[in-house]
């Protein structure tokens, strides 16, 4: 089985798949259907006829990732008749229903909101979440153990996918931050030849997991990392960034979400020994909040994250996607994962449509492993974000261009800005041989 149709074409060919669904689930018998969910009736999903199909979102509410994401599944939602015309269409003639919870950004936020969401029984599937911390451990976790597939359009961390704790109803639609140290870490070294790097860090699993992958790269590369720094630990920010100093970078790597950014920047920025040295905050970091915290300060501070240009060089992004994003919030994305929300959520339609049963009456029969089984066909779905390929480590992005840019020249403010230094990876490149 694959999943190849873009985005933008599974909608506009929904009431054709109705009409082969229908036909085909006439064809099966009611007896047929049932057995697939002979197991246990817990492993199946039944939809009465005309009742909602329940997905869910777990996103932050105050990140701007997860502020644009959650637009981008309703966006998905409206275009499931083909169109962006204000107004929902239907999945299998059934309404689509959106439950949405908050995953605060944190370990406790990620298990409060996966409990809060599966308190619906017939819960299929959960667009999220927006931070790594709250995957981690929490709402894979849970969503795993209930059968939802828990698809993120933002989470970044290696852990999620690594086979030592991957869940198996975790997938996720952005790169792989092996991905996003490698080119971090090339930039420093072939691009702005930088020998000595100092990283700041949080001790969650977002930005601990990515300062580790740039570190790692930038040793391979017979870089030093002189300060590896949590600016949580005893003294805080101030303190870490006075100790970087002691230790001369003249390069500098911030990968961690804001305000806590600005605020370390801002303290790096303050110290006289570490005013020469390059700095890099990471996609998390690239937001208008950042650089209208820091004003001109601000000016010449790179930032890295997934590359712009093949969204905007999209005419479905350009003509249909992003007008009818600006209609239903009165401004462009700010943050940069936004259209992998988009893919996200249509990859849970497609994969709906190619499982369900269609009943007697009108009832729909999902099956939970068949649900999952559906995301892992997923071969060269061209969607907003790029080519997804989903494997049973979760990762459906197998690689990625990572993209440098220099304020005030950020796509978050201009969306037209070009990266002064941009690289493709795979994760099978950074894996191979471990």
């Amino acid at each position: 089985m694959r999943v190849r149709s873009k985005p933008f074409a599974l909608a506009i060919g929904a009431v054709l798949i109705v009409v082969l669904v229908v036909v085909v689930a006439v064809a099966t018998s009611g007896n047929d259907a049932q057995a697939a969910c002979e197991t246990t009736d817990a492993d199946c999903v039944h939809v009465a006829a005309g009742a909602p199909i329940q997905i869910g979102s777990l996103l932050s509410k105050e990140q701007g990732s997860g502020k644009d994401g959650l637009v981008a599944v309703k966006l998905a939602m409206d275009y499931l008749d083909g169109r962006f015309d204000g107004v929902n269409g239907r999945l299998l003639d059934h309404p689509v229903s959106l439950l949405s919870a908050d995953d605060g950004c944190s370990p406790a936020g990620g298990r409060k909101g996966a409990k809060q969401l599966l308190q619906e029984s017939n819960l299929i599937a959960t667009v999220g979440t927006t931070c790594s911390s709250a995957a981690l451990g929490e709402a894979d976790r849970l969503m795993s153990a209930a059968k939802v597939p828990l698809i993120s359009p933002s989470n970044s961390a290696p852990l999620l996918t690594d086979p030592s704790r991957h869940q198996r109803y975790y997938f996720r639609t952005s790169f792989n931050d092996l991905i996003q140290g490698e080119v971090v870490a090339e930039f420093a070294n072939s691009k702005i030849a930088k020998r000595r790097a100092a990283v700041f860090y949080t001790p969650d699993a977002y930005s601990r997991q990515l300062s580790d992958a740039f570190a790692k790269q930038f040793r391979r590369k017979g870089g030093m990392v002189v300060a590896q720094l949590d600016v949580q630990a005893k003294g805080g920010i101030k303190a870490a960034a006075a100790k970087a100093a002691g230790s001369r970078p003249n390069f500098i790597f911030v990968p961690m979400l804001e305000p806590t950014c600005h605020q370390t920047v801002a303290a790096v920025k303050a110290e006289p020994a570490l005013k020469s040295a390059s700095i890099v905050v990471a996609e998390a970091c690239q937001d208008p909040s950042f650089l209208k915290a820091l004003g001109p300060a601000s000016n010449g501070i790179y930032a890295s994250g997934p590359g712009a240009s093949k969204a905007a060089s999209n005419n479905f992004y350009r003509r249909e996607y992003l007008p009818a994003f600006i209609e239903k919030t009165g401004a462009a994305p700010t943050a940069v994962f936004n259209t992998n929300s988009f893919d996200a959520s249509n990859l849970i339609f497609a994969t709906i449509r190619r499982v369900t049963e269609i009943q007697p009456g009108g009832e729909l029969l999902i099956n939970r492993e068949e649900l999952r089984s559906a995301l892992l066909d997923i071969t060269g779905y061209e969607g907003l974000s790029g080519t997804l390929n989903c494997t049973p480590s979760g990762d459906c992005a197998q690689g990625a261009r990572i993209s440098i840019y220099q304020a005030p020249a950020w796509p978050a403010v201009q969306p037209n800005a070009m990266p002064v230094f941009s690289e493709s990876r795979t994760i099978a490149e950074l894996t191979s041989g471990l």
